[in-house]
Protein backbone atom coordinates (compact mmCIF):
# COMPACT_ATOMS: atom_id res chain seq x y z
CA UNK A 1 0.00 0.00 0.00
CA UNK A 2 2.90 2.33 0.80
CA UNK A 3 4.45 1.54 -2.57
CA UNK A 4 1.17 2.28 -4.33
CA UNK A 5 0.90 5.61 -2.48
CA UNK A 6 4.47 6.54 -3.51
CA UNK A 7 3.76 5.64 -7.11
CA UNK A 8 0.59 7.74 -7.05
CA UNK A 9 2.48 10.70 -5.56
CA UNK A 10 5.24 10.41 -8.16
CA UNK A 11 2.72 10.16 -10.98
CA UNK A 12 0.84 13.22 -9.75
CA UNK A 13 4.09 15.16 -9.44
CA UNK A 14 5.12 14.13 -12.93
CA UNK A 15 1.88 15.33 -14.49
CA UNK A 16 2.11 18.67 -12.69
CA UNK A 17 5.75 19.20 -13.68
CA UNK A 18 5.05 18.24 -17.29
CA UNK A 19 2.16 20.73 -17.39
CA UNK A 20 4.45 23.61 -16.35
CA UNK A 21 7.17 22.58 -18.79
CA UNK A 22 4.59 22.27 -21.57
CA UNK A 23 3.39 25.82 -20.88
CA UNK A 24 6.92 27.11 -21.42
CA UNK A 25 7.46 25.04 -24.57
CA UNK A 26 4.20 26.30 -26.06
CA UNK A 27 4.94 30.02 -25.59
CA UNK A 28 8.69 30.61 -25.13
CA UNK A 29 10.89 31.75 -28.04
CA UNK A 30 12.86 29.02 -29.85
CA UNK A 31 11.01 26.26 -27.99
CA UNK A 32 7.65 27.17 -29.56
CA UNK A 33 9.08 27.64 -33.06
CA UNK A 34 7.96 25.09 -35.61
CA UNK A 35 11.59 24.85 -36.70
CA UNK A 36 11.73 22.31 -33.86
CA UNK A 37 9.59 19.26 -34.81
CA UNK A 38 6.60 18.57 -32.60
CA UNK A 39 7.86 15.08 -31.58
CA UNK A 40 11.13 16.63 -30.40
CA UNK A 41 9.27 19.23 -28.34
CA UNK A 42 7.10 16.51 -26.81
CA UNK A 43 10.21 14.46 -26.00
CA UNK A 44 11.80 17.54 -24.42
CA UNK A 45 8.77 18.03 -22.16
CA UNK A 46 8.83 14.36 -21.18
CA UNK A 47 12.59 14.25 -20.44
CA UNK A 48 12.63 17.50 -18.44
CA UNK A 49 9.62 16.24 -16.49
CA UNK A 50 11.43 13.01 -15.64
CA UNK A 51 14.53 14.94 -14.50
CA UNK A 52 12.66 17.39 -12.25
CA UNK A 53 10.04 15.05 -10.76
CA UNK A 54 12.27 13.23 -8.20
CA UNK A 55 13.22 16.52 -6.55
CA UNK A 56 9.61 17.62 -6.04
CA UNK A 57 6.72 16.25 -4.08
CA UNK A 58 3.07 16.80 -4.90
CA UNK A 59 0.32 16.26 -2.36
CA UNK A 60 -0.75 12.63 -2.49
CA UNK A 61 -4.34 13.66 -1.76
CA UNK A 62 -4.61 15.68 -4.96
CA UNK A 63 -6.94 13.72 -7.19
CA UNK A 64 -9.96 14.13 -9.42
CA UNK A 65 -10.98 17.73 -10.02
CA UNK A 66 -8.13 19.10 -7.89
CA UNK A 67 -5.58 17.30 -10.09
CA UNK A 68 -7.14 18.77 -13.24
CA UNK A 69 -7.13 22.24 -11.67
CA UNK A 70 -3.53 21.78 -10.58
CA UNK A 71 -2.48 20.80 -14.12
CA UNK A 72 -4.21 23.89 -15.53
CA UNK A 73 -2.53 26.15 -12.96
CA UNK A 74 0.90 24.66 -13.67
CA UNK A 75 0.40 25.11 -17.41
CA UNK A 76 -0.62 28.75 -16.91
CA UNK A 77 2.47 29.40 -14.78
CA UNK A 78 4.75 28.00 -17.48
CA UNK A 79 2.87 29.84 -20.22
CA UNK A 80 3.26 33.16 -18.38
CA UNK A 81 7.02 32.64 -18.09
CA UNK A 82 7.35 31.86 -21.79
CA UNK A 83 5.00 34.70 -22.73
CA UNK A 84 7.25 37.28 -21.10
CA UNK A 85 10.12 36.31 -23.41
CA UNK A 86 7.76 35.96 -26.39
CA UNK A 87 6.67 39.56 -25.87
CA UNK A 88 10.26 40.75 -26.02
CA UNK A 89 10.79 38.69 -29.16
CA UNK A 90 7.86 40.53 -30.75
CA UNK A 91 9.82 43.77 -30.32
CA UNK A 92 11.97 42.86 -33.31
CA UNK A 93 9.03 41.89 -35.48
CA UNK A 94 7.22 45.16 -34.74
CA UNK A 95 10.35 47.24 -35.33
CA UNK A 96 11.09 45.40 -38.58
CA UNK A 97 7.53 45.95 -39.78
CA UNK A 98 7.74 49.69 -39.03
CA UNK A 99 11.07 49.97 -40.85
CA UNK A 100 9.67 48.05 -43.81
CA UNK A 101 6.79 50.49 -44.24
CA UNK A 102 9.18 53.40 -43.81
CA UNK A 103 11.29 52.05 -46.68
CA UNK A 104 8.15 51.94 -48.83
CA UNK A 105 8.19 48.18 -49.36
CA UNK A 106 5.40 47.32 -46.94
CA UNK A 107 3.54 45.35 -49.60
CA UNK A 108 6.41 42.86 -49.85
CA UNK A 109 4.83 40.44 -47.39
CA UNK A 110 5.72 36.77 -47.33
CA UNK A 111 4.58 33.78 -45.34
CA UNK A 112 6.96 32.37 -42.76
CA UNK A 113 6.15 28.70 -42.09
CA UNK A 114 8.81 28.53 -39.39
CA UNK A 115 7.35 31.30 -37.25
CA UNK A 116 3.75 30.65 -38.39
CA UNK A 117 3.29 34.31 -39.33
CA UNK A 118 2.97 36.55 -42.34
CA UNK A 119 5.32 39.50 -42.26
CA UNK A 120 7.83 41.61 -44.08
CA UNK A 121 11.28 40.36 -44.91
CA UNK A 122 12.90 42.76 -42.42
CA UNK A 123 10.58 41.68 -39.61
CA UNK A 124 11.43 38.05 -40.32
CA UNK A 125 15.14 38.80 -40.55
CA UNK A 126 15.23 40.68 -37.25
CA UNK A 127 13.18 37.98 -35.53
CA UNK A 128 15.46 35.19 -36.73
CA UNK A 129 18.53 37.21 -35.70
CA UNK A 130 17.03 37.71 -32.24
CA UNK A 131 16.32 33.97 -31.90
CA UNK A 132 19.87 33.17 -32.99
CA UNK A 133 21.31 35.52 -30.34
CA UNK A 134 18.86 34.06 -27.80
CA UNK A 135 20.22 30.56 -28.42
CA UNK A 136 23.88 31.65 -28.71
CA UNK A 137 23.58 33.59 -25.45
CA UNK A 138 22.47 30.52 -23.51
CA UNK A 139 18.73 31.24 -23.62
CA UNK A 140 17.62 27.58 -23.41
CA UNK A 141 19.87 26.97 -20.40
CA UNK A 142 18.60 30.11 -18.68
CA UNK A 143 15.04 28.99 -19.36
CA UNK A 144 15.70 25.69 -17.58
CA UNK A 145 17.24 27.64 -14.68
CA UNK A 146 14.18 29.89 -14.50
CA UNK A 147 11.93 26.81 -14.60
CA UNK A 148 13.77 25.30 -11.65
CA UNK A 149 13.52 28.60 -9.74
CA UNK A 150 9.80 28.80 -10.47
CA UNK A 151 9.14 25.71 -8.34
CA UNK A 152 10.56 27.62 -5.36
CA UNK A 153 8.49 30.68 -6.21
CA UNK A 154 5.15 28.90 -6.54
CA UNK A 155 4.57 25.40 -5.23
CA UNK A 156 3.84 22.39 -7.39
CA UNK A 157 0.70 21.99 -5.25
CA UNK A 158 -0.63 25.49 -6.05
CA UNK A 159 -4.25 25.64 -7.14
CA UNK A 160 -4.38 29.41 -7.74
CA UNK A 161 -2.20 31.74 -9.82
CA UNK A 162 -1.64 35.12 -8.10
CA UNK A 163 -3.72 37.73 -9.94
CA UNK A 164 -0.89 40.28 -9.79
CA UNK A 165 1.16 38.15 -12.19
CA UNK A 166 -1.45 38.57 -14.93
CA UNK A 167 -1.42 42.34 -14.46
CA UNK A 168 2.37 42.35 -14.63
CA UNK A 169 2.47 40.43 -17.93
CA UNK A 170 -0.28 42.64 -19.40
CA UNK A 171 1.69 45.73 -18.43
CA UNK A 172 4.64 44.51 -20.47
CA UNK A 173 2.74 45.20 -23.70
CA UNK A 174 3.32 48.92 -23.21
CA UNK A 175 7.03 48.35 -22.55
CA UNK A 176 7.39 46.17 -25.64
CA UNK A 177 5.69 48.74 -27.87
CA UNK A 178 7.88 51.53 -26.49
CA UNK A 179 11.08 49.54 -27.13
CA UNK A 180 9.98 48.68 -30.68
CA UNK A 181 9.26 52.34 -31.44
CA UNK A 182 12.64 53.36 -30.04
CA UNK A 183 14.38 50.83 -32.30
CA UNK A 184 12.56 52.17 -35.36
CA UNK A 185 12.74 55.84 -34.28
CA UNK A 186 15.72 56.88 -36.47
CA UNK A 187 13.94 55.80 -39.66
CA UNK A 188 10.58 57.17 -38.56
CA UNK A 189 12.18 60.56 -37.89
CA UNK A 190 13.94 60.42 -41.26
CA UNK A 191 10.67 59.78 -43.04
CA UNK A 192 8.98 62.59 -41.14
CA UNK A 193 11.71 65.08 -42.11
CA UNK A 194 11.63 64.02 -45.77
CA UNK A 195 7.84 64.21 -45.98
CA UNK A 196 7.76 67.63 -44.30
CA UNK A 197 10.47 68.91 -46.66
CA UNK A 198 8.69 67.61 -49.73
CA UNK A 199 5.43 69.07 -48.43
CA UNK A 200 7.02 72.49 -48.14
CA UNK A 201 8.48 72.18 -51.64
CA UNK A 202 5.13 71.12 -53.06
CA UNK A 203 3.52 74.21 -51.56
CA UNK A 204 6.24 76.41 -52.99
CA UNK A 205 6.18 74.67 -56.37
CA UNK A 206 2.65 73.35 -57.02
CA UNK A 207 3.70 71.81 -60.33
CA UNK A 208 6.10 69.49 -58.49
CA UNK A 209 4.92 65.85 -58.29
CA UNK A 210 5.53 65.43 -54.56
CA UNK A 211 4.80 61.69 -54.37
CA UNK A 212 7.25 60.56 -57.06
CA UNK A 213 9.80 63.05 -55.81
CA UNK A 214 9.62 61.93 -52.18
CA UNK A 215 9.57 58.16 -52.72
CA UNK A 216 13.16 57.65 -53.97
CA UNK A 217 14.57 60.18 -51.51
CA UNK A 218 12.76 58.61 -48.57
CA UNK A 219 13.82 55.11 -49.60
CA UNK A 220 17.44 56.10 -50.20
CA UNK A 221 17.91 58.00 -46.93
CA UNK A 222 16.07 55.35 -44.89
CA UNK A 223 18.19 52.60 -46.42
CA UNK A 224 21.43 54.48 -45.66
CA UNK A 225 20.39 55.08 -42.06
CA UNK A 226 19.32 51.46 -41.67
CA UNK A 227 22.72 50.28 -42.91
CA UNK A 228 24.40 52.74 -40.53
CA UNK A 229 22.54 51.49 -37.46
CA UNK A 230 22.74 47.83 -38.47
CA UNK A 231 25.94 47.16 -36.43
CA UNK A 232 24.17 48.55 -33.37
CA UNK A 233 21.59 45.78 -33.63
CA UNK A 234 24.12 43.26 -32.33
CA UNK A 235 24.47 45.27 -29.12
CA UNK A 236 20.80 46.23 -28.79
CA UNK A 237 19.40 42.69 -29.13
CA UNK A 238 21.33 41.23 -26.12
CA UNK A 239 20.21 44.25 -24.08
CA UNK A 240 16.57 43.56 -24.95
CA UNK A 241 16.96 39.90 -23.99
CA UNK A 242 18.62 40.93 -20.72
CA UNK A 243 15.58 43.05 -19.93
CA UNK A 244 13.39 40.09 -20.82
CA UNK A 245 15.19 37.84 -18.32
CA UNK A 246 14.95 40.57 -15.70
CA UNK A 247 11.19 40.65 -16.18
CA UNK A 248 11.04 36.84 -15.93
CA UNK A 249 12.69 37.19 -12.52
CA UNK A 250 10.17 39.87 -11.59
CA UNK A 251 7.36 37.57 -12.68
CA UNK A 252 8.65 34.89 -10.29
CA UNK A 253 8.45 37.46 -7.49
CA UNK A 254 4.80 38.13 -8.39
CA UNK A 255 4.12 34.39 -8.52
CA UNK A 256 5.67 34.05 -5.08
CA UNK A 257 3.23 36.69 -3.83
CA UNK A 258 5.83 39.08 -2.41
CA UNK A 259 5.09 41.94 -4.83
Amino acid sequence: MTLALQLTSLTTTFFLVVARVAGIVVTAPFFSSSYIPAPMRAALVFVVGLILTPGLNAASSMDGGFLVLGVVVQFVVGALMGLVLALFLSVFGIAGQIITYQLGVGLAVQANPGLLTDGSFLAEWETLLAIFIFVAGGGPELMVTALHASFRAISINALVVPGASFGFVTGLFQTVLAVALLMAAPLVITGLVVNLSVGILSRAFPQLNAYFFALPINFGLSLLIFLAILPLMFSVIPTVWQQGWTDVSRLLVYLEGHA
